[in-house]
């Protein structure tokens, strides 16, 4: 199948259970259900649980089993944008082309609607889901409890001060100053590639992958990572607004690290380039089951929005 008709086909699949996952917007409270949906329909390309259903499908056929987890990424994800546009952070007033949670809810309600977004996440993975609906009942029952456990153990590791949110620390506390590159690694590392090594991990994990495949998956997703960070350095700087939906040189203006500040755009080129190589490198072993896996990881590092 065509790389971009099935990326379609599985984000629209990810859309359609977000929706069933989410409270409804008429549900009392309503005002904080139109922010958290408000966010998590913004248009984001869904990344992350893309990166749990495929790594899935290269071990099993039953890869759908992986779906409330990469929801719940995708829900994490969503969280850590809506604080990271808020006054105290990066201030930001639009995101995807819409004006961000805080301008539209006020402050108070966009902190809450990531609150509420974070707490559902980890109610995905630990609900039974025995519901009627097809979301509940073939996707999440017959995994194993103690690869629950294991899941719901990678992905709070990856959200926490040890992965996500120790990242945007550093970066906060890095901003208008001098840093060297072992920083600037820490940063790549924990606030973007945790989650990524997460995503990925989380689908080898619930498709009962072997330690060796493992191992192999956690360096591919680290160097993933890390480059996808570079490249939005890199599209802070040479992308376009009208793609991306939000203004660019912002990185220079709040004097933030990142690897273009630091080496230049020639050597940030070069090192998205080795990171690339070195993550597809990971995945040669699994020959033409890891086709879909290479080709968004080309895609993700070599995209202009």
């Amino acid at each position: 199948m065509d790389f971009r008709v099935l990326m379609q086909e599985r984000k629209t699949l990810i859309d359609k259970a977000l929706d069933y996952y989410l409270p409804r917007e008429e549900e009392y409270p309503q005002e904080i259900h139109r922010a958290m949906r408000y966010s998590v329909f913004a248009g984001g390309k869904r990344i992350r649980p893309l990166l749990t259903l495929l790594t899935a499908e290269i071990f099993t056929p039953e890869w759908k089993r992986a779906l409330p987890a990469a929801c719940s990424l995708e829900l994490i994800h969503t969280y850590s944008l809506i604080h990271d546009d808020l006054p105290a952070m990066d201030d930001d007033e639009y995101r995807r082309g819409r004006l961000t949670s805080h301008k539209v809810f006020g402050e108070g309600m966009a902190i809450l609607a990531g609150d509420a977004l974070l707490t559902l996440a980890f109610e995905l993975l630990t609900d039974n889901n025995k519901g009627p609906s097809e979301f509940d009942s073939v996707y999440w029952q017959e995994v194993p409890p103690q690869t629950k456990l294991d899941v719901i153990f990678e992905i709070a590791g990856a959200a926490g001060v040890r992965g996500m949110i120790g990242g945007q620390v550093v970066d906060l506390a890095s901003e208008g100053k001098k840093i060297d590159e072992q920083t600037l690694e820490y940063i790549e590392v924990h606030k973007t590639g945790a989650l990524f090594k997460a995503a990925v991990r989380t689908g080898a994990l619930l498709a009962q992958a072997d330690k060796d495949s493992l191992r192999r998956l956690t360096v591919y997703s680290s160097l993933l990572g890390r480059a996808f960070q570079i490249v939005d350095d890199l599209l802070d700087v040479e992308g376009s607004e009208a793609k991306m939906g939000k203004a660019k040189g912002v990185d220079a203006k709040k004097e933030k690290a990142t690897m273009v500040s630091l080496c230049g755009l020639a050597e940030a080129k070069s090192r998205r380039d080795q990171l690339y190589s070195q993550s597809i490198q990971e995945l040669e072993y699994y020959g033409g089951k890891a086709d879909q896996l290479k080709k968004i990881t080309r895609f993700l590092l070599y995209r202009d929005y």
